[in-house]
């Protein structure tokens, strides 16, 4: 496995735990686990940008 399969799969997983945090955090109306997984989100995507820009 590469290195941009293993980003991949870590940005997806990260991406399936962000999701299930903000279900919870707005199904039990608490904010922390909210915040969390938009955090999780940010980071995600911080990842695939500095993985893009590494490649120019």
């Amino acid at each position: 496995m590469n290195r941009k399969n293993k980003i991949n799969l870590i940005s997806i997983l990260l991406l399936i735990i962000s999701v299930i945090m903000i279900y919870l955090g707005i199904k039990n109306n608490i904010a922390p686990p909210t915040l969390t997984g938009v955090g999780f989100i940010l980071i995600i995507w911080a990842i695939q940008e500095f993985e893009i820009d590494r490649k120019k």
